[in-house]
């Protein structure tokens, strides 16, 4: 992941060397088989969206999730796109790691809604809150045409990155049926690589006990 520090591998080594007596690793996806998914092949695959899509592009995050819209960002410096950052929490958490470093952009790719609207529509990505179905957020008021500034049209693309929690799964799901009917095309982790989890899957739990080597597990 070119946007954060990699896992300290070497130090890891380093530590079971000493002999680990207890292991403890615990994960939600600790029943899916196989690996998770990594930052950089989200990278490759939102690059390669983010320079074809045909009309505008919403895509629905965490609001903590800073390396995915710094990800955002630089994708959309590269394409010469802009960006309209949607929701109180995500506003505040972008300004907030904006002045800390931890977010860095020119200045003029994030924009207001109104001066989105005087672009053509594939030169406008939206980043909003909203992508667990949560009532009032974003993701949900441009499903059910309440948002102020956006309303769905032909060509517009969905995109979800960020897996979903469960307890969930009905409130997700309804969202994305009402996007879809809306005419939207919508994308989500099941048939895009457009999110890596950040809990193990039983591949990489393997992998992490390989490295520990504990007596107990």
């Amino acid at each position: 992941n070119p946007f954060d520090k990699p896992a300290d591998v070497k130090k890891m080594k380093e530590l079971s060397k000493k002999g680990l007596r207890v292991l403890l690793a615990d994960s939600t996806n600790a029943e899916h088989p196989g690996k998770q998914t990594s930052e950089g092949d989200v990278l490759e695959e939102l690059d390669a969206f983010v320079k074809g899509a045909p009309g505008r592009v919403f895509i629905g995050t965490f609001a903590s999730m800073i390396s995915r819209i710094q990800m955002v960002l630089t994708l959309a410096e590269k394409y010469g796109k802009k960006v309209v950052i949607e929701g109180r929490s995500m506003h505040t958490n972008v300004e907030v790691a904006q002045k800390l470093g931890y977010l860095k952009f020119k200045p003029k790719t994030i924009v207001e809604p109104d001066d989105a609207k005087k672009l053509k529509p594939h030169q406008v990505i939206v980043v909003g809150t909203g992508a667990q179905g949560q009532k009032n957020a974003f993701l949900s008021r441009l499903a059910t045409d309440e948002h102020r500034h956006f309303h769905l049209q032909k060509g517009d693309s969905v995109i979800f990155s960020s897996s979903v929690i469960p307890g969930n799964e009905r409130t997700i799901q309804a969202l994305k049926d009402t996007l879809w009917r809306k005419g939207a095309r919508v994308f989500h982790y099941k048939n895009l690589d457009v999110h890596a989890g950040g809990h193990c899957k039983q591949e990489d739990l393997k992998e992490f006990y390989d490295l520990m080597k504990p007596e107990y597990y």
